[in-house]
């Protein structure tokens, strides 16, 4: 599960522990053409490499272990809708990439 509320991204514990393993920072990019952002661990290299990302804290939002993004800046500088709602993503665990679609 990932969902949008009070301009952060909230993520599932299960996908975090699948995805990012013990990172405590994410790069991550946006793609505006997409909606799209990519979100990968702090330790992954070429994605960092490839890709002109930002890097965030990923914040503990409660003690099952979800964690939590800031995206309000995103959100403003981009004109996007900030209302909390379930977001669609795909969980890609080879690549160990979180994609997360985020339509205007």
């Amino acid at each position: 599960m990932v969902v949008l509320t009070n301009k952060h991204i909230i993520i599932d514990h299960q996908i975090v522990a699948k995805i990012f393993e013990d990172a405590e920072q994410v790069n991550w990019v946006y793609y505006p053409a997409k909606n799209t952002i990519l979100m990968a661990s702090q330790h992954d290299d070429l994605f960092r490499s490839l890709h002109k990302t930002a890097m965030s804290m990923l914040k503990f939002k409660n003690s099952k272990g979800d964690r939590s993004i800031s995206v309000e800046e995103l959100l403003i500088d981009n004109d996007m809708d900030s209302s909390d709602r379930s977001l669609e993503y795909i969980a890609d665990e080879k690549m160990k990439i979180l994609t997360i679609i985020l339509p205007k």
